[in-house]
């Protein structure tokens, strides 16, 4: 199994040690907890950080990691979370389920629905003690297209 992240180049070798949730939530965590957000596919990685990003000016890369076919995967699908699942208004819940799975360190990860193309999925990994071993594939720089930047065109 691959999994795709992207991040600042400068966060590269801690890029899967989950330490950015220690100081910032997300839409699957709360502040204060270790976690690692990856995608399906490079495609949706390259979404997810782009709603996020003001410009194009970031040194990005990209990395693909691989874990063994045989990890447990706890799923989440969109039938499970409320219609509103997808607005900012959620998060309380939405955190509060992924703090649930972090600290029960029942399975390695959780594979959630992704808000921006809800019918692919996210893959969120729990770097904490765990059975869960991560190697790390390959990485590339990785820029956006300047067509996505409408002040850069």
């Amino acid at each position: 199994m691959f999994v795709w992240g992207i991040c600042s180049q400068k966060y590269r070798a801690s890029a899967f040690s989950g330490i950015g949730g220690l100081y910032i939530p997300g839409r699957w965590h709360p502040q204060g907890h270790k976690i690692v957000y990856t995608a399906e596919s490079l495609a949706l990685a390259s979404l997810e950080i782009f709603v996020h990003l003001e410009s194009n000016r970031v040194s990005l890369v990209a990395i693909k990691a691989g874990m063994s076919d045989e990890v447990e995967i706890e799923e989440i699908e969109p039938s499970q979370l409320p219609d509103n699942w997808q607005d900012t208004s959620s998060y309380p819940l939405l955190q509060e389920m992924g703090r649930d799975w972090l600290t029960s360190l029942r399975i390695p990860i959780l594979k959630v629905p992704c808000s921006i193309v809800p019918v692919e999925y996210n893959y969120l990994l729990n770097p904490q003690p765990s059975k869960l071993k991560v190697v790390l594939e390959s990485s590339m720089k990785f820029k956006f297209d300047r067509r996505m930047w409408k002040s850069d065109l």
